[in-house]
């Protein structure tokens, strides 16, 4: 059977992705393009900005172009957000975050297989089944943790991927140690909030303290800047480069009234003490971050402000992008940047 996936948005999409493609093995899949003639479709999309809700439209709209006969399945974010959309753009099954778990029985029964307990995820984090690999087989990202309750006021994210829920350290451990058997050398850490990470007596640090033990080479993703402690940084200095020295801190935005309104946990003097910090504690340690242009009532002033933290931070790299309101989150009632000067 001919199947293409395409992943839209975060790292922990593309490890569900993954994990899904290892439940798929009774189907003997044949990963091909898009545009090669496919029997499944699956689509994993992304909705934290608006931007990210066209580029799923867009695919949904050239898979079922090039698929005609395909089952197309549609998961993730944007199908939790809108699913009568992802209907009528012409997918087949909608099964959004809340039931993501799910899509091996669904697919397998399309196509007139049974799901059994081998074939179905014990849970959301997919347990320690075979992954299929379909970007790297140097890097795999590890999920292990979901969801997020810190209620930034533009983020969309919380309503789309519920409460935070952590993925027990064993069961971790034991899919880390299935993928360096498939002779992946380094692990990503990947979750929605990683940072908040509880699944191990010691956090998030005793966590990439056992990965490494186990003899992997350890990367984090995104960790916010308020979750990044003490006994994290000690353990990245301690095991680099094994443990690689490079954290994504998020910024946002550097106008400490920016910060307060939009619910953030810290400020710039914070922010900058911990990046000193790092810097004393790791050898060759990189830093980069992500900033949104254009936040409700953001001023001249202040996105100049913002530029020159940046200035004063030197990040390696820094993501930027331009903010969109979001239904339903406290940002959008507020007054808005004209979006041509965002």
């Amino acid at each position: 059977m001919r199947a293409a996936f395409r992943t839209l948005g975060c790292k922990v999409n593309q490890v569900e992705t993954e994990a899904l493609l290892g439940f798929l093995k009774a189907l003997e899949p044949e990963v091909v393009p898009l545009e090669a003639g496919a029997d499944l479709v699956v689509i994993n999309t992304c909705a934290v900005t608006t931007t990210a809700e066209a580029d799923a439209r867009k695919e949904i709209r050239r898979a079922r172009r090039a698929n005609p006969e395909a089952f197309i399945v549609v998961t993730g974010c944007y199908a939790e957000l809108s699913p009568e959309a992802v209907r009528e753009l012409g997918a087949d099954a909608v099964v959004p975050n809340s039931c993501k778990a799910e899509l091996p029985k669904v697919i397998l029964e399309h196509f007139g297989l049974p799901a059994d307990p081998i074939t179905t995820p014990p849970n959301e984090f997919w347990g320690a089944g075979e992954r299929g690999l379909l970007n790297s087989r140097v890097r795999a990202f590890l999920k292990v943790q979901d969801g997020c309750q810190a209620g930034c006021a533009y983020c969309i994210i919380p309503r789309l991927r519920g409460k935070e829920r952590h993925r027990d350290y064993r069961e971790a451990l034991a899919e880390a140690e299935a993928l360096l058997r498939m002779g992946i050398q380094e692990i990503v850490l990947t979750g929605v909030r990683l940072g908040s990470y509880r699944g191990h007596p010691r956090g998030l640090a005793g966590l990439v303290e056992d990965l490494h033990h186990l003899g992997a080479k350890v990367r984090l993703s995104s960790i916010e800047p308020e979750d990044t402690g003490e006994d994290l940084l000690g353990v990245i200095a301690r095991y680099a480069p094994g443990v690689r020295p490079h954290l994504h801190l998020s910024l946002q935005t550097g106008s400490d009234r920016l910060l307060r309104l939009m619910g953030r946990r810290y400020d710039k003097a914070y922010y900058r003490q911990l990046v000193r910090r790092a810097y004393e504690l790791i050898p060759g340690f990189a830093l980069t971050t992500d900033v949104i242009a254009g936040l409700p009532t953001e001023t001249e002033e202040e996105h100049r402000e913002t530029l020159a933290f940046l200035e004063e931070l030197r990040p390696t790299r820094v993501h930027a992008f331009t903010y969109t309101p979001r239904p339903k989150t406290r940002a959008a009632s507020m007054p808005q940047v004209p979006p041509e000067v965002r």
